[in-house]
């Protein structure tokens, strides 16, 4: 595996008015679980093909343990790819398309039998191996498709391409799980795609926020939802995102605007905030009482709570924060406590 380096990376399409990613500067560990998280138009695809060589950057270098890949044609990187659906050859054996990207390449079949065991133990596959993919499901067919990007021992990168996309929402996590363990297990430098947070916060190592290309932060996934560095990635990132009032609607000179996750307010008729209540939504209960979210329209905009949600739709009412994070001109500035 490999350590993966973009040293201010850009690209341009032929004839576009504006640079689809610019000055991106990003290092992967060697063995790291990495997510690229973006809404649509953000340039996921577009850098994950400057990282599989289907694209050369225009501007910047991309480099591998190192080594300058930016010119190398993508058969020659050792980087194995899976896309949002498996994409297996239906008249061969589960065992058969795993051995079939060693065999290519001209293995010995003692070591692609030895590796094709290997992978189908650490995928729990090995009951499918005789199978044709006609008789798989989804979730297995995606299995085995994770299986023919591990099966070469001397990869660089796998690149995972918003793979949950096609699965049962029932399952996801199933998936995601079994990647995670392999990813483990294997030390494979992995950088997942994707635009659905729980996805890249629960499987990676470390997150990169991606918009109108470029990236935005990068960071452990506590990080990116505690302490977000810019107001994009507070809003992007949980469910709800963060809330975000003027900084004198809370009292504090730092910063321009304050922002606060639900769970870090309550609702107290006390608080400096007023408020409405317009709906709650219950997600659990506790000693018979319910607790979710409790949304709130305010003179600050509609502004969101997490605690008990046995209050009555159009009580007045107000809120009170005990954790910000400040922003200005977008980007963090600083964080506190209030008592």
């Amino acid at each position: 595996m490999a350590r993966i380096t973009l040293e201010n990376i850009g690209f341009h399409y032929p004839g576009a008015v504006q640079d689809t990613l610019s000055g991106l500067n990003l290092e992967i560990a060697n063995g790291e679980a990495h997510a690229l998280l973006g809404a649509s138009g953000a340039g996921k695809t577009t850098l994950l093909n400057l990282l599989s060589g289907l694209l050369s950057p225009t501007a910047g270098k991309l480099l591998f343990d190192g080594q300058d890949v930016s010119q190398l044609a993508g058969h020659a990187r050792n980087v194995a790819q899976v896309f949002q659906f498996p994409v297996l050859y239906e008249s061969l054996s589960v065992a058969e398309n795993l051995a079939f990207p060693l065999k290519s390449r001209g293995v010995a079949a003692s070591q692609i039998a030895e590796r094709v065991d290997y992978i189908c133990d650490e995928l729990a596959i090995s009951p499918l191996r005789e199978h044709k993919p006609g008789a798989l499901s989804l979730f297995e067919k995606q299995l085995v498709a994770v299986g023919k990007a591990l099966v070469r021992a001397d990869l660089s990168l796998v690149l995972l391409d918003e793979p949950l996309t096609a699965v049962e929402p029932r399952i996801k996590w199933r998936l995601r799980q079994t990647l995670r363990k392999v990813q483990e297990d294997l030390g494979v430098t992995m950088i997942y795609v994707t635009h659905d947070q729980t996805e890249a916060l629960t499987f990676a190592d470390r997150v990169s926020v991606l918009t109108a290309g470029g990236i935005l932060q990068t960071g452990t996934p506590a990080e990116i939802y505690e302490t977000p560095g810019h107001e994009f990635v507070g809003h992007f990132v949980g469910s709800p995102g963060m809330n975000f009032v003027p900084n004198s609607a809370l009292n504090v000179s730092m910063g321009e605007r304050l922002g606060f996750r639900p769970e870090w307010a309550v609702i107290d008729e006390s608080g400096p905030v007023q408020g409405v209540v317009t709906r709650t939504r219950v997600q659990r209960t506790h000693d018979s009482i319910p607790y979710g979210l409790v949304t709130l329209a305010t003179l600050h905009g509609e502004l969101s709570v997490r605690g008990a949600t046995d209050i009555e739709v159009g009580t007045n009412t107000a809120l009170r924060v005990h954790r910000y994070v400040a922003f200005a001109d977008q980007q963090k500035v600083g964080e506190g406590e209030l008592v």
